[in-house]
């Protein structure tokens, strides 16, 4: 028996005797017939639930991850799961889903990244917010898929009442992107301050550098590169509604 696919194909072609069998003007008729009943098929009018699932899961699967995100409005995966433990909260809180969190803003970051701040809500008044260096491409999706953790916090129940800086925190970072594990010495500062009666707020290094903030549950969120040692540190400054100063300090790692 042969393998060749030619040799085969020719062994089964039709004798010439087999158009006496069926004339050509019945192949004719025949084709004709064919030809004017052929119709694009329909698809049935009703489908299952089961099958719309399947289709959304192939779509999902074809736009890949980061497109998947942004066309159905999901927060990627990678933000989920950096930020697990908000779902099991301590003693007296609630979980918060970080698959829930929202964009409260975003700023120019070091070396072309974006600062953002998100807030994800709970039952109540729970809420978690985080701040994150994260690139362009991620900033413009619902939530971020590449980007450097600044650390998180939760709380509940109102802001209380603070002075513009009080509870100051800082936390010192690697720009995002330059790898972590220790290989590369951090070069900013991050931190939230307490708004206070300020509205709006800046830092200005001694370079002449201004540099915005966000507010977010009555804190401001921010960056600024780390001073060179000897330099001045930056000033924070605090505005009111109507553009006069609240207050003004120098602002640094431990400040």
């Amino acid at each position: 028996m042969t393998k060749d696919l030619l040799r085969t194909l020719e062994a089964m072609r039709p004798g010439a005797g087999t158009e006496k069998l069926w004339p050509e003007h019945l192949q004719a008729t025949e084709r004709a017939r064919i030809m004017a009943t052929t119709a694009e098929p329909v698809a049935p009018p009703v489908r299952s639930g089961r099958v719309g699932a399947v289709t959304l899961a192939a779509a999902l699967f074809t736009v890949g991850g980061i497109g998947a995100a942004a066309a159905t409005g999901l927060i990627p995966t990678a933000f989920v799961d950096h930020y697990y433990y908000w779902k099991t909260p301590g003693p007296g809180s609630t979980a918060v889903d970080p698959a829930a969190a929202e964009r409260i803003g975003s700023i120019p970051g070091p070396d072309g990244t974006v600062f953002s701040v998100l807030v994800a809500h709970g039952a109540g008044s729970q809420r978690c917010l985080a701040a994150v260096f994260e690139s362009s491409a991620s900033a413009a999706l619902p939530g971020p898929s590449e980007f450097t953790g600044l650390g998180s916090r939760c709380r509940q129940g109102p802001e209380g009442a603070r002075a513009l800086g009080d509870g100051s925190g800082t936390f010192v970072a690697s720009t995002f992107g330059d790898g972590g594990g220790g290989e590369v010495l951090p070069n900013v500062v991050t931190y939230d301050a307490a708004a206070g009666t300020a509205v709006r707020a800046d830092i200005r290094t001694s370079t002449g550098q201004v540099l915005s903030t966000i507010l977010a549950d009555g804190s401001f969120f921010g960056w600024f590169p780390i001073p060179s040692p000897g330099s001045p540190r930056p000033i924070f400054t605090g505005y009111a509604a109507d553009g006069t100063i609240v207050d003004s300090f120098e602002i640094g790692p431990h400040f």
